[in-house]
């Protein structure tokens, strides 16, 4: 049996340091009309890197993401930190099983 996990991506394309990290999140949905109302990140997931011979790109977080079992859900979303870093954010889900 398998059970859908929800997931919050948060992806730096720093030189050389480029990565998805991923916490385990709970969803939260309007019970009126089921849209998505907001997430509670809860904990630290796994951080996937990138290796150094590959361009940092989005896309090449989403071969990652994909090749390690992780669905991409929504567009990523550009967002600046207070010291200036660019980060990217999106949500995810992958399927683990449930023994």
């Amino acid at each position: 049996m398998n059970e859908t996990v929800d997931l919050y991506v948060i992806a730096r394309l720093d030189a050389g340091d480029a990565a998805a990290d991923l916490y385990s999140c709970e969803g939260y949905y309007d019970v009126e009309t089921g849209t998505f109302h907001g997430r509670t990140v809860e904990s630290w997931w796994e951080s996937l890197r990138l290796p150094a011979d590959i361009e940092a790109s989005l896309d090449a977080l989403d071969q990652a993401l994909s090749g390690a079992g992780y669905a991409r859900i929504g567009e990523w979303r550009k967002r600046a930190t207070a010291s200036g870093a660019v980060r990217y954010f999106a949500d995810a889900t992958t399927h683990v099983e449930v023994l």
